[in-house]
């Protein structure tokens, strides 16, 4: 299950006693290995949404199926209370382990039912 290339939004806070990161990425909804690739969704088509957060170095959280106009909102949310949007490449270089450790988080969280 990789969230790698799929991100929407990263933003790092990281101010006073505060290193928290925020964003979202897609997911493609699941579907049948017989389904022609042309009928395979796309993204923002079909596509699962996923929210996550966290303090760096803690266990992250997970929402799902969140979509258009409410990301925007909520990105723009983040940014006013002083996150700053940073690229793939700069959350692994704070965060080296970050794909591994939301790989495997999620994958709980999917199984157990609490993201879909």
């Amino acid at each position: 299950m990789s969230i790698e290339g799929e991100f929407g939004f990263i933003g790092w806070c990281k101010e006073d006693n505060h290193d928290k990161i925020w964003g979202y990425f897609f997911r493609p909804t699941p579907v049948e290995s017989h389904t022609p690739s042309w009928m395979q969704p796309r993204k923002n088509q079909g596509w699962n949404c996923c929210i996550f957060w966290g303090r760096r170095g803690k266990a992250m959280q997970f929402k799902a199926d969140v979509t258009g106009r409410e990301l925007d909102k909520l990105a723009g949310s983040k940014l006013k209370k002083g996150y700053n949007k940073i690229s793939a490449d700069q959350l692994i270089s704070i965060w080296p382990t970050f794909i591994s450790e939301a790989e495997g988080k999620l994958m709980w969280e999917v199984l157990a039912g609490k993201v879909k």
